[in-house]
């Protein structure tokens, strides 16, 4: 996986707990200026948890334990909440999974855009509003002199996201989290959201970290690529490496039940047996034991760490030599 000297951001050994159990454990990964990194698993991995921790946004219930995050320079794991509220929108944002749960039903987009614009900028209304249109028509929005004024109940869904990116982006973070950004837009609207982020990385030097379940999605925009299971990273490499040879089993799956031109009509999808462990069910080995086809004594008893794979590919397995016999059994 190639890698900036510098990144510009840095989640070094991050853990937190729910109630005294680790729901993310031990995650580290870096993201270089106009970079996708797409963490990827099944729901339960920790993924969200993950970009609400570098957002500063942790629910009550959830307590970062240990590791550090850093912005270029800024450790944010060091902030308090009134110097992240500076630091939030303006140096690093979000792109929330809901766009109807996240805007305001009850307020204009021009208002909620601006809004978000003056937090951090001293400007007035009118020159706020006028950063607003900009914004809407930087993110192909038709008409954003109209749109300004409507309410996010009058929009279609592909449209309240484009908004969302716009407060996201209004005042031009480094960084970009995008929670599930695609989840409930239709093919079309989803395109168009992929290759508005793809031009914000290519155009501003943006660094995302992209939160999906898709992996046609993480194909087509990411760079880098960290699969987590129930808390812990089990890979992480680039993206062309990383679907041409896989070394950990629950990629490997992962990548097999990921739907192809090629499968036979009516033929069953593949699918991965079992469920994520809940915490209370981790236990001292390997957390994706319970589900694993070459699951060994040593599996269930000691966690593997993160073995070198060549070219910044790395795995936490212990049976990386036995991927081929996996991989040939999943064709």
């Amino acid at each position: 996986m190639s890698a900036d000297p510098i990144p510009l951001l840095s989640v070094e050994n991050l853990t937190i707990e729910i109630g005294g159990a680790s729901v993310v454990d031990d995650v580290s990964f870096h993201v270089a200026p106009g970079r996708v990194m797409a963490l990827v698993g099944e729901s339960g991995c920790g993924k969200s948890l993950t970009s609400y921790a570098i957002l500063g946004l942790l629910p009550d219930a959830a307590k970062r334990t240990g590791g550090r995050i850093r912005l270029h320079d800024l450790d944010l794991s060091a902030l308090s909440e009134r110097e992240f509220r500076k630091a939030r929108g303006k140096d690093i944002s979000i792109i929330f999974q809901e766009p109807s749960a996240s805007l305001d039903p009850l307020t204009t987009v021009g208002s909620q855009i601006a809004d978000a614009y003056r937090t951090h900028n001293k400007v007035s209304r009118a020159e706020a509003y006028d950063k607003a249109r900009q914004m809407l028509a930087d993110v192909g929005i038709p008409d954003p002199d109209r749109r300004l004024h409507q309410y996010p109940f009058e929009l279609s869904g592909g449209m309240c996201q484009r908004i969302m990116i716009s407060i996201a982006l209004i005042c031009s973070p480094r960084v970009l989290v995008a929670d599930e950004p695609t989840t409930a837009l239709d093919v079309t609207i989803q395109a168009q959201i992929l290759d508005l982020m793809k031009k914000l990385v290519s155009e501003r030097g943006t660094a995302i970290v992209l939160i999906t379940h898709d992996m046609g999605v993480v194909a087509d925009i990411a760079d880098d690529v960290a699969v987590m299971y129930a808390g812990r990273v089990a890979e992480i490499a680039g993206v062309h490496s990383l679907f041409a040879k896989p070394c950990h089993p629950y990629t490997a799956l992962l990548l097999a039940s990921v739907p192809t031109l090629d499968d036979a009509p009516k033929s069953d999808l593949a699918t991965i047996e079992g469920r994520v462990p809940t915490p209370d069910e981790f236990g001292e080995g390997c957390r994706f034991a319970s589900r694993c086809p070459l699951v060994t004594d040593k599996c269930r008893i000691e966690q593997p760490p993160l073995f070198d794979c060549g070219d910044g590919h790395r795995s936490a397995c212990w049976h990386i030599d036995r991927m081929p016999e996996l991989m040939e059994a999943a064709a």
